[in-house]
């Protein structure tokens, strides 16, 4: 495009120049042929000879230059439009490369462009200061009201941060709903976080759209931007306090920390890490053992992840597995210790179960069961083995849905059973409308029970409760003797905790095979013995 304009613009000029030439032409020959008397000569040449209609002719010619003329002048003025208006297309085009049509502010680009021109004057004794602003409860507005509402609401949005900030700083629309202020030369932190609490302020007043009122609110990241950041490194810190901002609680603004940079850059990192980890099947089933609380007998275990990572160590479930959960990755984590923990069983005493906690997002993914059946079917695992253990939260939700999925379960034989029974909303919901084999009380209710009156009470309520419904309970949590005493006077039938064993590799479970001849809980010497016998055997 900008090639035909030059070469219209070219070719306007050569058209002004040989009309100007023309003319000039024109005037130079003027006193030439009046001092040559021309005009006399053609008259009396034309009288002696007028059977040739030389006047005739000459009144042709001087017809035909008016037409050129005319022509020449038409041809120019069009030409002259149509230079005007393809430079307002220019202009127009140029205006929408750098400015955001909704909001008419700048956009990512061109807010990128100031930034690296605003670079030079970035020093060390006179920083720059960005805030970087995201909308908060800005979806359901799209979802409920329509995306209509939802553009007014940004151009409204966009109207106040321009006024607020004023002429101290410059405004960009990122894109969505996310916005970005660059503050000029000589703004301190004080003036930016007066901003920053009056910017939240306007931004949360209503926006009224057809007579309804469209609530938001906005959370912000600022961050101090020195000569030695680059201008992407800046963004991304300033992304970065944004989303510290809204781990706050939204509605807030927040500084750019280093120290929760670097946890964060961490975490992604183990997101990498994790990816390969699942493939590799680094990330191992550990067991943990299922007691019968009244003859103290193994009866099974419950299989947990465990990652030993090769740099950082050994990483705690509660952060692999969330990092799982966010990235996307729990399906295929969840799978993999399934998986290895039904091969490893395989070759046990058949009368040893295991129990397996599937996270509420692989519990809603629409190919579970068949995955599990899948599993158990490669590993030659007996289904009735098996027991699936979901929490509430897994549930609630949609009884209906859960129904039939946990039905599909026990058409393969699979148990299930419902964890942390008791930290939810509506346990007795989930027992009257779902078919449990099985309900586990949360160790926060078991652990030192002995000495918790309360606990205690919450505990008989439940035994009772189960005796009622007819289902087998479990006790999580039993770290000591008088626990254990506690929950056989109230006739719990299964049991576990760091009393009898904590969650051990596949290669230490034949030491827990041949402890359970003995009476637990084994004592150190005897939980020592075993272990050496156990590592010596599978070394």
């Amino acid at each position: 495009m900008t090639n035909s304009w030059t070469k219209l613009r070219r070719r306007v000029s050569a058209t002004w120049v040989i009309h100007i030439g023309f003319f000039v032409s024109a005037i130079i020959a003027w006193p030439i042929m009046a001092e040559m008397e021309l005009f006399e000569r053609f008259y009396d040449y034309s009288r002696a000879h007028e059977d040739w209609d030389l006047d005739e002719f000459a009144l042709l010619v001087v017809n035909l230059t008016i037409a050129l003329l005319l022509s020449s002048i038409f041809q120019s003025t069009r030409l002259r439009k149509l230079v005007r208006q393809r430079d307002f297309e220019r202009d127009r085009a140029e205006k929408n490369a750098r400015h955001d049509p909704l909001t008419g502010l700048m956009n990512r680009r061109a807010f990128g462009t100031v930034l690296e021109q605003t670079a030079d004057t970035v020093r060390a004794n006179a920083p720059r200061y960005i805030a970087m602003l995201d909308l908060d409860r800005f979806k359901p507005v799209n979802d409920i009201h329509g995306h209509a509402a939802g553009d007014a609401a940004i151009r409204k949005v966009a109207q106040r941060l321009k006024a607020e900030v004023g002429e101290f700083a410059q405004v960009g629309r990122l894109g969505g709903d996310e916005f970005a202020i660059i503050f000029d030369v000589g703004t301190d932190v004080q003036q930016v976080e007066r901003c920053a609490r009056r910017l939240i302020h306007e931004v949360e007043k209503p926006v009224r759209f057809h007579g309804t009122p469209l609530h938001v609110s906005c959370s912000i990241g600022l961050m101090q931007w020195s000569e030695e950041i680059s201008t992407t490194e800046a963004l991304r810190r300033a992304d970065k306090s944004l989303y510290a901002a809204k781990d706050g609680g939204r509605a807030r603004f927040a500084w750019y920390d280093a120290e929760l940079d670097q946890k964060s850059h961490e975490r992604a990192q183990l997101e990498v890490d994790l990816t390969k980890a699942i493939a590799d099947r680094a990330i191992e089933a550990w067991f943990q053992p299922v007691v019968n609380i009244e003859t103290q007998g193994l009866i099974g275990f419950e299989v947990l992840a465990r990652w030993t990572h090769p740099t950082r160590g050994a990483i705690a479930p509660s952060v692999f597995i969330e990092i799982a959960e966010d990235s996307g990755q729990i399906g295929n984590l969840g799978l993999s210790i399934l998986r290895q923990a039904c091969e490893a069983a395989a070759s046990w005493d058949p009368k040893l179960t295991i129990a397996f906690n599937v996270s509420p997002l692989q519990f809603h993914d629409a190919l579970l069961v068949e995955q599990i059946k899948q599993v158990l079917d490669d590993c030659g695992f007996d289904a009735k083995r098996l027991t699936i253990e979901v929490t509430e939260s897994s549930i609630i939700h949609d009884f209906g849905i859960a129904r039939a999925k946990l039905d599909a379960l026990k058409e393969l034989g699979v148990a299930v059973a419902l964890d942390d029974f008791g930290t939810g909303y509506s346990s007795l919901a989930s027992l009257r409308q779902l078919p449990f084999d099985r309900i586990k009380i949360d160790r926060s209710f078991v652990t030192n029970i002995a000495a918790e009156p309360q606990n205690q009470k919450i505990v008989a309520g439940i035994m009772a409760l189960a005796k009622g419904l007819d289902l087998d309970v479990t006790a999580e949590g039993i770290e000591t003797k008088d626990d254990l005493s506690y929950l056989q006077d109230l006739s719990c039938s299964l049991g576990q905790g760091f009393l009898f064993e904590r969650a051990v590799p596949e290669k230490h479970v034949p030491w827990l095979m041949e402890s359970q001849l003995k009476e637990w809980p084994l004592n150190a010497q005897e939980a020592g013995d075993f272990q050496k016998k156990s590592l010596k055997t599978a070394s």
